[in-house]
């Protein structure tokens, strides 16, 4: 008996193989490997992967004969690579031993979202959206959709405003993606035009585009160990800024959805009989290169009878391959985009927060650790007829349907602050705030017009309302975390402070000393609105107690009816703090009064220079003394601030009696905020 030893030593050795792809055109050149031809395929793959000669796109293949002598490659799966040899497919030719690679014929999600880092972060910037650094989530699966002739289109793009040109700029092309969406996602159009992200005129362009795959994954997405440890430790660290640098690192968002393929852009140049016009002025780029020239058949502002051209010079490349722009080729670059691994991201849809998929625990914390959002502000006129001063007027709030739905959630807290003026500027009188929310009715303010003489008068008021409260649905992304708005609640209760007229007390919250003041505004607000109430003006101001880094606020009432001060009524006295302000000095800020000789050396603020305009401030008295309080109120012009003191009839008033409020120069000073400045929003 004969035993063909060659044939079993050379199954255990390894061997020259040449590794050959069989695509048309192939995916890589022809390479000799040394293998070992009893190894399985998986054994192999890892060799391979090793010197780069494989990858997930590429299957191992066995050569098979066909009829008229012709050859076909049946592809081996990832899944059945253990159970076969690579003795098994090897193709031997003479004396060479051939092993035969072809592309997947099924693509594989696991391959794209390597190939493109589909599960890391993504942010926002005027250049186009920029990728993490750093993973925030790893993909688990995804439903993945080979688009036919629908993913084809070509045409052209006109853009009118700064948000089209930022939604195009940063590949959000689809309908679910508008103004208001951006708004929600807190991009802030006005810091993209510092960044020079601005157009002067209507722009265009012309695109073709290719979509070969749909890679769907909102629901396979899980956040990385490492992501969910800095955002425990921004928790725990109490630093809004933490918060900012991982969006750095992490993004500040992920598409849920993401379309693959390519993309060109054109700008398109007129021509005519020696005149040329340039359409456009978007991304204008080699402008006296070559291109593609196309001869039309349309009206043009030319004299009748001349030849027109249109010359398109591609500009801007996403996916496929192209050795110039300069000279572009649209068939190459077409023919191009049939290997797919030259698909690139053309198209991000369903953008959120990179914080929306952490655990529910964990998004509960960040939103409490970001502080509230300003979800609506807005300046509204207020004309009535003043018959008799004690008794208010209510003026009825126009919340709109959708900050109605923010406010009925009780998770997201919403507190509502105003503020008002006289536009008719009468010396004398002057207006305040206050809120009534009855526990199962609609929100609205209540107007005091405080005179020093009753009378009858015509009032013309503007009125600035805002809605605060937390983002509970997360579905925006965050761009300002340098300021933090809390809302501190004190309920004023009359059963336990009975005959109380002026009250003291620390707020709960500590400020930074190195910072220094901390602009906080407050409002009163009531449960229910009679005749124990309706006549009560609830005055405030805020004392800063340094010695303890905290701030306190001094609240009394007046009666506009006896005109002299009284016990406190049963309300609730809401304060909004901003800190971090000084990233926002022209949104918030804390300035001294004026008292100079031209203000007859009365505690004046002149606001003509200070960003003023027709719509109220928020304003609030700030002494800088914890002993330095008592009634004061303050008068808002449109381009002034004065101090008010109210006469009382009371010659035993208590609080008139022990009144240690000092108001000359460096005892007080004035807080101002206007939401119209503030981004965080």
């Amino acid at each position: 008996m004969n035993f063909n030893f060659k044939n079993i030593f050379s199954n255990i050795k390894n061997v020259i193989v040449i590794v050959k792809s069989i695509d048309d055109p192939p995916s890589q050149p022809p390479k000799l490997v040394c293998l070992c031809l009893s190894d399985n395929l998986l054994t192999i793959r890892k060799e391979l992967e090793r010197n780069s000669s494989i990858n997930d796109t590429l299957l191992f293949s066995k050569k098979y004969p066909e009829i008229n002598d012709n050859y076909g490659f049946a592809e081996i799966t990832f899944e059945k690579e253990d159970d076969f040899l690579l003795d098994d497919i090897i193709d031997e030719v003479g004396s060479e031993k051939i092993l035969y690679l072809k592309k997947c014929s099924k693509l594989d999600w696991n391959y794209f979202n390597e190939l493109r880092k589909l599960d890391y972060g993504r942010t926002i910037t005027s250049k186009g959206i920029k990728r993490a650094n750093k993973r925030a989530f790893q993909m688990k699966n995804c439903k993945l959709t080979e688009l036919g002739a629908e993913g084809c289109q070509k045409g052209d793009v006109k853009i009118k405003s700064n948000e089209e040109l930022m939604m195009r700029t940063n590949l959000f092309f689809s309908g679910d993606i508008n103004v208001q969406n951006l708004v929600e996602l807190g991009i802030s159009i006005e810091k993209l035009k510092n960044e020079k992200f601005n157009i002067e005129t209507d722009s265009s362009y012309r695109f073709t585009e290719y979509g070969k795959i749909s890679l769907e994954f909102s629901n396979y997405l899980d956040p990385t160990p490492e992501f969910i440890k800095v955002v425990k430790e921004a928790i725990k660290s109490k630093n809004i800024e933490d918060f900012k640098q991982i969006t750095e690192e992490f993004g500040q968002f992920i598409p849920t959805e993401v379309i693959l393929g390519g993309r060109a852009y054109f700008d398109v140049f007129g021509i005519s009989t020696g005149y040329s016009t340039k359409n456009s002025n978007v991304n204008a780029m080699n402008a006296n290169t070559g291109g593609v020239e196309v001869r039309v058949a349309s009206s043009s502002n030319y004299s009748k009878g001349k030849s027109n051209y249109f010359k398109l010079q591609c500009t801007k490349l996403i996916g496929g391959e192209q050795s110039s722009l300069e000279n572009f080729d649209e068939k190459t670059w077409v023919k191009s985009l049939k290997d797919y691994k030259t698909w690139d991201c053309i198209e991000f849809r369903g953008p959120i927060s990179i914080f929306q998929i952490l655990p529910k625990d964990l998004l509960e914390q960040i939103i409490k650790s970001i502080g509230k959002r300003i979800h609506y502000a807005t300046t509204k006129d207020f004309n009535y007829y003043l018959e008799r001063i004690e008794r208010p007027k209510k003026f009825e709030l126009d919340i709109p349907s959708n900050i109605s739905k923010i406010i009925q959630n009780k998770a997201a807290d919403c507190n509502i602050f105003a503020t008002v003026i006289d536009t008719a500027e009468s010396k004398n009188d002057f207006f305040t705030c206050q809120v009534l929310c009855p526990p199962d009715g609609k929100p609205s303010l209540i107007i005091h017009c405080i005179q020093k003489k009753s009378r009858k008068r015509e009032c013309k008021l503007k009125i600035n309302w805002m809605i605060i409260g937390f983002h509970t649905n997360f579905k925006f992304i965050l761009s300002d975390f340098n300021t933090q708005l809390n809302i501190i609640k004190n309920d004023f209760d009359l059963l336990n402070n009975q005959n109380l007229m002026i009250n003291t007390n620390l707020l709960d919250y500590k400020y930074d000393s190195f910072i220094g003041d901390i602009p906080c505004f407050g409002i009163p607000v009531l449960t229910k609105l009679d005749s124990s109430n309706s006549s009560l003006v609830i005055g405030h101001h805020f004392f800063n107690a340094q010695e303890e880094n905290k701030i306190g606020a001094c609240t009394f009432s007046y009666c506009l009816k006896s005109n002299r001060y009284v016990n406190l009524p049963n309300f609730i006295f809401y304060t909004l703090i901003i800190s971090a302000y000084y990233h926002i000095h022209n949104a918030s800020y804390i300035m001294p009064f004026d008292y100079s000789i031209k203000n007859f050396n009365k505690p004046i603020i002149n606001l003509t220079n200070n960003n003023t305009c027709l719509s109220p401030k928020f304003i609030s008295l700030y002494s800088t003394k914890k002993t330095n309080y008592g009634p004061i109120f303050l008068k808002q012009k449109s381009g002034q601030i004065k101090i008010k003191s109210i006469d009382c009839n009371n010659s035993n008033c208590f609080i008139c009696k022990n009144n240690i409020l000092i108001t000359t120069e460096n005892n007080i000073k004035c807080a101002f905020f206007d939401p119209d400045q503030f981004t965080s929003r």
